[in-house]
């Protein structure tokens, strides 16, 4: 269509008839009088201008909405990533909740365990300075036996 509209621009003459020209350009709507050639061209570039420029409008108002669609899209896309953001930090912080209460309980039990640690190595200390003892007495009871067996006569042989 548009190229006929250029064809028709191009190439008006001024033996075209009447019939070959559009109705609307037959005559001059205003006085009612037949246009001549330089006023059907002035029209058609007029009415070419005009349906390029709606087309125009038409082509920006499509991008203009589709461009308001695309953002409204990657507003909703980020929303939802920022929905599904904030339930992981939910997860998380219950997690890290989760994990300072087993802390605590696991240092109220090291602390429960280190009396009784300290307890058994005080008593390890002990059992240390008991064997000591008992060695010491085991060493004094081979003395006096030593002691013993050189002071008493030897057994008579009769």
């Amino acid at each position: 269509m548009a190229e006929q509209q250029d064809q028709q621009q191009q190439s008006p003459s001024p033996s075209t008839s009447d019939a070959a020209v559009s109705p609307g350009l037959r005559s001059n709507k205003s006085t009612g009088t037949p246009l001549n050639p330089d006023e059907a061209t002035k029209m058609l570039n007029e009415e070419h201008i005009t349906r390029l420029t709606e087309d125009a409008v038409r082509k920006l108002t499509l991008y203009t909405r589709n461009e308001l669609e695309a953002t409204t899209e990657d507003c909703q896309l980020l929303e939802k990533m920022n929905k599904t953001t904030k339930e992981k930090y939910a997860d998380m912080s219950q997690m890290g909740q989760r994990l300072m209460k087993e802390m605590s309980r696991l240092q109220n039990t090291y602390s429960d365990f280190s009396t009784f640690m300290a307890q058994i190595d005080d008593i390890d200390q002990r059992t240390i300075e008991i064997e000591k003892v008992a060695r010491a007495l085991d060493d004094y009871s081979r003395y006096l036996e030593g002691k013993l067996m050189k002071a008493r006569p030897p057994p008579s042989q009769t």
